[in-house]
């Protein structure tokens, strides 16, 4: 087995809750010794709500393959410790707020100077030096001022937001890029910079398919529920099943309307000459939808589903979460990583979307299972006693003054 890309790597992460930490996770998938350091008390997401071993599930997703210390960084031993450490380290991967490294006296041109070749990365909720800056910052609260909630839902209803942390994982995983740009730019420099990736700025270019209309002709699109933002595409929606499910159908070009006036047999669909180009279906989307929802209300969702597919007319079904992530797909590709944690027994751990199948093994079912998520503490000797060369009673000491 080759080792992976970025075996060799040295990460210290700062991370709380989803972004940061998620951010850490690719790196440490991809081969990085990603250490996780913590205040004495354990990171945000460790301590919420939970009484079973280990920290909350949501943690112990996204802190597989990590090693952890603990360490009070507004202590001034934590703090000197804390750029001791940075002396063996790459990268430097933090999400607090824009303030909170000045005040614990860890700026770039502090944690520079200890190491010309470090990368300080940054995960915001809005960009340093913005009017925003300010702003105390959430999935939700980004999403909000993003424009994405007053897009999704549908018109007669209030804006909501997405179900999903779309914020934090857009941002997580630009700032993943962003720290392998400024490597390999340390490559052809010899010197590490920081970077910064703000979640509102991550959530912009998903904004494409409303955007482009309104700088186009200024005519905001707003909430338009299932439908594309563009009216030209029709059907485009999700259906009701005679079993009660709900299928997704679209039909893009004009060779997938005349397929699916064939499928389903309508003749005030197939015999309108008026439908056969998409801006004229586009115009009647509505008497369009309420047609196909007759037909497909007539049959169970899987063989609407397998109808749809021989034909190559692009749906899909509107899957619950439980039949989502019970999928066995997702342990077959890796994307759910089960281990084995003691007093808690079995968890889903989040596997990586990033195969690259020529330099190393899968992460699939029949791969090595990751390391498990730390314990508070779990390598604090490894670390503090292995790079710093701390022995057993000074760390007694410095754990008995709360410093770790």
């Amino acid at each position: 087995m080759h080792a992976r890309p970025l075996h060799g790597l040295r990460v210290l992460e700062l991370g709380q809750i989803y972004n940061g930490p998620y951010c850490g996770l690719l790196l440490a998938q991809q081969g990085a010794d990603v250490i996780k350091v913590e205040p004495p008390g354990g990171e945000i997401l460790r301590r919420h709500e939970t009484s079973a071993p280990g920290g909350s599930y949501s943690f112990l997703m996204l802190n597989a393959d990590k090693r952890g210390v603990t360490l009070d960084l507004k202590s001034k031993r934590g703090h000197a410790l804390f750029l001791d450490l940075v002396e063996h380290a790459d990268v430097v991967l933090e999400n607090f707020r824009e303030d909170v490294l000045e005040s614990l006296g860890l700026t770039w041109e502090i944690l520079s100077a200890r190491n010309p070749r470090l990368v300080l990365a940054s995960g915001r909720g809005y960009r340093s030096g913005s009017p925003y800056r300010r702003l105390a910052a959430m999935d939700f609260t980004v999403q909000a001022i993003s424009g994405h909630m007053a897009i999704t839902g549908f018109p007669d209803h209030p804006p909501v937001k997405a179900g999903a942390t779309l914020a934090d994982m857009f941002g997580a995983v630009h700032l993943f890029g962003a720290i392998l740009l400024a490597l390999r730019e340390r490559d052809q420099t010899g010197r590490g910079q920081p970077v910064e990736v703000a979640m509102l700025d991550a959530m912009f270019p998903s904004l494409l398919a409303y955007a482009s209309p309104y700088l186009e002709t200024g005519v905001d699109p707003g909430r338009v529920g299932n439908r594309h933002s563009v009216p030209g595409s029709a059907p485009y929606g999700a259906f009701p099943s005679a079993d009660g499910g709900w299928v997704t159908i679209m039909c893009v070009t004009d060779g997938q309307w005349a397929k699916f006036c064939d499928l389903c047999g309508d003749e005030r669909l197939a015999d309108d000459a008026s439908l056969r180009s998409a801006p004229a279906r586009g115009a009647r989307r509505d008497w369009i939808d309420s047609c196909v929802a007759e037909w497909t209300r007539q049959r169970p969702r899987d063989e609407l589903l397998r109808l749809l597919e021989d034909r190559g007319i692009p749906s899909a079904p509107v899957r619950s979460l439980a039949e989502a992530l019970d999928d066995p797909y997702n342990v077959d590709q890796g994307l759910l990583r089960p281990i084995t944690i003691e007093g808690r027994g079995t968890v889903q751990t989040i596997g990586s979307p990033i195969q690259l199948r020529a330099s190393q093994e899968g992460t699939g079912s029949g791969s090595a299972p990751p390391r498990p998520p730390p314990r508070l503490g779990e390598h604090n000797r490894e670390v503090w006693g292995g790079l710093l060369g701390l022995d057993d009673e000074t760390l007694a000491t410095l754990v008995a003054d709360g410093v770790l």
